[in-house]
């Protein structure tokens, strides 16, 4: 049983980390393709990154 929460619990916080950076991504106007597989394989570091880096204004000036 501990062999199965060793797999099941890192995987499931990689995945609410990339669901998490999915939606920042959608709200910021960003890639959510790109920022979910990044959320999934580096999730604390892409959730800075996201953090920091904003909205982007170009994407929404044109929609």
């Amino acid at each position: 049983m501990s062999q199965f929460l060793s797999i099941v619990i890192p995987l499931a916080v990689a995945v609410a980390f990339a669901l998490i950076c999915r939606s920042m991504a959608r709200t910021r106007n960003r890639s959510q393709n790109l920022w979910t597989v990044l959320g999934f394989f580096f999730p604390l570091i892409s959730l800075i990154i996201l953090l920091i880096m904003g909205h982007d204004k170009s994407q929404s000036a044109s929609a």
